[in-house]
């Protein structure tokens, strides 16, 4: 081996002892765990398992960064090197419980079981260590778990009495409001009904609203989802966004850069926003397709799809606060 080679195999070893599973391992130890892993480097967007597939393989990431997807696309937790992924299937023979996607170019480690399983058999007292190394794991998860529940409990028995209050007080706003309208019809002869509707229509003006522009219905919905406490309207196609823009009032445009059958995409979209409605924000929702392109372009955020939830209500939240400011 050369000199190089084996300066770099020394920092392998340092770095797979510092995670947890392997931390109890000797030298000679871990370095065998090194002779079972296949490197590969990932790109942003490439999955590296599946939800309910076999746990055949663990992983390593040394470097980059990955998410863990739920079923429906959103990203509930993002991971940094140096860690290991899939390592509890692979010890319990359980399928994958989540799917793995990369958000940014990674290199990582590969390590079969078969191969993992035959070390083990071989090196008794490296397979009570790694199993000591999963139990203290677990353990600490338990303790953290724990706490986050007593903490949670807190939280919600805070928030179900404000909850509380705060229904009494919607209750009696509703009241008045019933009120005032019955006394509003018999003052003036207009049917109950009509001046219902004019009151809907005049909430519905209060509430900000977001325009979400995009062939693809998941998304919309997606969309829909994420922004309980705003008025969403719905686009197909940049040109029915248009058409909506000229008749409704439009506080924030999220549009796909990518509009399948459609004459105008995400960019077209944008110009004309911008030379019809100056002042309207408008960000852009990309794939990892076209992300290098999408940032020449004029937009006033950019959010990747799927999306982060937590990510896209946080940029959502700025656009919002920049146009109040801009009304004030």
């Amino acid at each position: 081996m050369s000199e190089s080679a084996n300066r770099r195999q020394k920092v392998l070893v340092q770095v797979l002892r510092k995670i947890p599973l392997f931390q109890g391992l000797s030298p000679s130890q871990v370095r065998r765990i090194l002779g079972l892993c296949h490197h590969r480097v990932y790109q942003t967007g490439d999955t590296v398992c599946k939800i309910d597939t076999p746990s055949d393989e663990m992983y390593i990431l040394l470097s980059g960064e990955v998410a863990i997807v739920t079923p429906d696309g959103t990203h509930v937790a993002m991971i940094d090197p140096v860690t290991t992924l899939g390592e509890m299937g692979v010890i319990t023979g359980e399928k994958r419980s989540a799917t793995v996607e990369v958000t940014k170019p990674s290199a990582i480690f590969i390590i079969q079981k078969g191969s993992f399983e035959v070390a083990m058999k071989e090196d008794s007292d490296m397979q009570v260590k790694c199993f000591k190394a999963i139990i203290s794991v677990l353990s600490g998860k338990l303790n953290n778990d724990n706490v986050q529940l007593r903490d949670y409990k807190v939280e919600q028995g805070r928030y179900e009495g404000r909850i509380a209050v705060l229904e009494r007080k919607l209750g009696e706003q509703v009241e008045r409001v019933r009120l005032t309208a019955e006394l509003m019809a018999e003052k003036t002869g207009t049917d109950i009904d009509e001046i219902n509707l004019i009151i809907d229509d005049k909430v519905k003006d209060l509430m900000p609203r977001v325009l979400v522009v995009d062939d693809q219905p998941d998304f919309r919905t997606s969309v829909q989802e994420a922004l309980p406490d705003l008025s969403v309207v719905e686009a197909e196609n940049a040109n029915a966004a248009l058409d909506i823009l000229r008749e409704e009032k439009v506080d924030l445009v999220v549009t796909a850069i990518d509009i399948a059958e459609s004459e105008m995409d995400g960019y077209g979209l944008l110009e004309n926003i911008k030379s019809q409605f100056p002042d309207l924000r408008v960000i852009a929702a990309y794939t990892w397709t076209n992300q290098d392109e999408v940032k020449d372009h004029d937009f006033d955020g950019f959010v990747e799809k799927p999306l982060n939830l937590e990510e896209f209500q946080q940029l959502v939240d700025q656009n919002m606060v920049v146009d109040q400011k801009q009304d004030d």
